[in-house]
């Protein structure tokens, strides 16, 4: 199938829900849904969340195509820019110097954590052996204190997909997954839109 099959095709699933309500949905509009509903459903298998339909080699042969090993590098103040080829980094390790001792440690990911409260909790504060990172202002920051700092990382990552294009081809193997999560997309986007556009009163 290709990228403009799949439109065509989607808009066509549109329609059989609605023929008046959905024909006015845009190609763009489909392949911008379309990228967005490959990179949750890439997230989701990565967590092992799929359908008892889909062969879970299947879908680890596909994650592996997108899986990226980074070679060790560098870092100044304990941080490096975030590459924007990076969906979701799967491991991070740093290279932790504390006094006389270094030593190739794992980093947890807590940038759902508040950092203040981080500092005041000795169960969530970052040590030596177990370095805390947070992603934020397009940088990865290691949480570091005047005991130790992080000279060095390496990691392991999950790259965007490639996107897709009404020439690309595409032969994924949960095209039905795909397509499905496309669909809902586009009618809570729809929905959504239809909502804003409404008078008040009828929205009470």
């Amino acid at each position: 199938m290709t990228g403009a099959e799949f439109i065509t095709y989607i808009k066509a699933k549109l329609n059989r829900l609605d023929t008046s309500a959905y024909e006015d949905i845009r190609p763009e509009e489909v392949l911008l849904f379309a990228n967005e509903a490959l990179k949750t459903l890439v997230l989701e298998f990565d967590k092992g969340r799929y359908s008892a339909l889909i062969d879970e080699k299947v879908i680890g042969g596909y994650l592996n195509t997108l899986i990226v090993t980074e070679p060790e590098a560098d870092i100044t103040n304990n941080e490096f820019t975030y590459p924007s080829t990076v969906l979701k980094y799967r491991d991070i390790d740093a290279y932790v110097v504390a006094g006389d001792e270094e030593a190739w440690r794992p980093a947890d990911d807590k940038s759902r954590t508040n950092k203040a409260d981080k500092e005041d909790n000795p169960m969530t504060k970052s040590y030596p052996d177990r370095p805390d990172y947070r992603i934020e202002d397009g940088k990865v920051k290691f949480d570091v204190d005047d005991t130790f700092n992080v000279t060095k990382y390496a990691s392991t990552y999950l790259k965007f997909p490639d996107i897709i294009l009404s020439e690309s081809t595409l032969s994924y193997p949960f095209m039905t997954e795909l397509e499905n999560k496309t669909v809902t997309l586009l009618l809570e986007n729809l929905d959504s839109r239809r909502l804003e556009t409404q008078p008040t009163v009828s929205k009470m």
